[in-house]
């Protein structure tokens, strides 16, 4: 029994470590940089396993297990921190990013998530015919749309107060599977192209590179208009991935931070992992982020306050 529970300890301590590692060199290989999502998870682990090691006796592992919690703290601490606080000058507003899921069984509940969140932009994701047929109640709040779900590799729903102009056409020729919505959004008199995206689950779940091909593809589509930029959506990656690293250093953005995960809603959110992100050009400052879960989807939803700086 002692060298059973030995093993255990001794395996635990291994894949804790592991996260670290591939966090840090997630880019070497898309294998490596799946296993590096799991740094809240493996924080929690840490955690639990150097408490059930010191009251073991066993003082080594729990040393080791404290060891790999602060490791894996020090790699994901910034991506914890909330907006700095800033008095930017120009119009705020808020936007509200949710993966509705399509088997959601609790449509229902999608419409007034929506209302009561009060975003002045709405990007839903995985749309279906099915989903789109319960969401007719939300017409009346925001009366411009952009349905690109209806167009082929699109899933996405866009929803204002503020005027749309659908900026697809503008996008370059797809090279990709990729899901890639664009409009451009009138924020009180002041230009906001918006993009909303949804990659492909990363590697082993789909083909060696394919992913990072479509991260590249995005990150070069949304660097390419001047002036203020968003860029949201459900990328299946962390915030300290080597997808979302790309994506934010190739189109020249910063990603919003704030402690707790999107994904999956069933665990609590220190578990989670930040998949679905909002990102921002220079032009444009973070306010806020708040994770809101709602039955049904397997997504929380991200809601956050942007303002233009000038």
């Amino acid at each position: 029994m002692n060298a059973f529970l030995t093993t255990i300890f001794y395996a635990a301590l291994a894949s804790l470590f592991l996260a670290a590692f591939a966090a840090l060199f997630g880019r070497a290989h898309p294998l490596l940089d799946a296993f590096g999502q799991f740094l809240l998870p493996a924080i929690v682990g840490a955690a639990s396993l150097a408490l059930l090691a010191f009251l073991a006796a066993r003082h080594t592992t729990g040393a080791l297990a404290i060891a790999a919690l602060l490791l894996n703290l020090a790699i994901v601490w910034p991506w914890l921190q909330t907006p700095p606080t800033i008095e930017p000058n120009g119009p705020r507003f808020k936007l509200l990013l949710f993966n509705v899921f399509y088997h959601n069984p609790r449509l229902d509940l999608v419409a007034p998530l929506v209302r009561k969140s009060n975003a002045d932009v709405v990007v839903l994701l995985e749309i279906t015919p099915r989903i789109r047929s319960r969401l007719g109640a939300l017409e009346t709040v925001y009366p411009y749309r952009i349905e690109c779900w209806r167009q082929p590799r699109c899933d996405a729903l866009i929803l204002s107060r503020f005027p749309l102009t659908d900026n697809l056409s503008a996008l370059p020729a797809a090279r990709t599977s990729r899901s890639l919505a664009s409009v451009v959004v009138d924020v009180e008199g002041r230009p906001l192209t918006l993009f909303a995206a949804h990659l492909t689950l990363p590697f082993p779940f789909n083909r060696y590179g394919r992913q990072p091909e479509q991260a590249a593809e995005v990150a070069g589509a949304v660097k390419a208009p001047a002036g203020a930029r968003l860029l949201v959506g459900d990328f299946n990656a962390a915030s300290w991935g080597a997808t979302m690293i790309h994506i934010s250093d190739a189109a020249g953005l910063t990603t919003l931070t704030g402690p707790g995960g999107s994904w999956p809603s069933f665990l609590p959110r220190q578990m989670g992992i930040p998949i679905d992100h909002v990102l921002a050009s220079p032009e444009l400052a973070f306010l806020s982020r708040e994770l809101v879960a709602v039955t049904g989807s397997d997504h929380r939803a991200v809601l956050t306050e942007i303002a233009f700086k000038d």
